[in-house]
């Protein structure tokens, strides 16, 4: 049985394929849910509201979590060793 080594420029490479098509299928999403006919100005305020809120809990995500997470668990394995 034969491991594939992932490098690290190819796990970037990978992560940041992933947000630029995030990216393309939110705007079109956007694009398409705004001009959909009878949507309207209500529909448009509700994404509006969801999509702050999002936003928010995806800042809080991405701020520091992984990272603090990922010191406690190599300090762990680091105790355990």
């Amino acid at each position: 049985m034969k491991i594939k080594k992932q490098t690290f420029v190819k796990g970037i490479l990978t992560v940041l394929i992933a947000q630029i098509l995030v990216k393309v299928v939110s705007f079109l999403y956007r694009v398409v849910i705004t001009n959909f006919e009878g949507f309207g100005d209500d529909g448009n305020g509700y994404s509006s509201a969801a999509y702050r809120i999002y936003m928010v809990l995806l800042s809080i995500a991405t701020i520091g979590v992984p990272t603090a997470i990922a010191k406690l668990v190599s300090e762990k394995m680091a105790v355990r060793r």
